[in-house]
C-alpha cells in the first residue's frame, strides 16, 4: 500500500510530463478521452523510438 504522498508525486510527475493530464476534472468526457489518446499516442512513439 502507498500512502499519500507517493501518490501526489507520482501525479506531479506525470502532469509535467504530459501538461495535458493536469486539468482532466476540468474536463469533459470527451476531452479526458482526448487527453488519454494523445499521451497513449506519445507513449506508443517513445516506445517505437526505443524498439529502434
Amino acid at each position: 500500500m502507498t500512502d499519500n504522498t507517493d501518490n501526489a508525486s507520482e501525479h506531479t510527475h506525470l502532469a509535467e510530463r504530459f501538461p495535458q493530464l493536469a486539468d482532466l476534472d476540468s474536463k469533459d468526457n470527451d476531452g479526458k478521452l482526448q487527453a488519454f489518446r494523445d499521451v497513449l499516442s506519445a507513449l506508443q512513439h517513445e516506445l517505437d523510438e526505443n524498439r529502434q
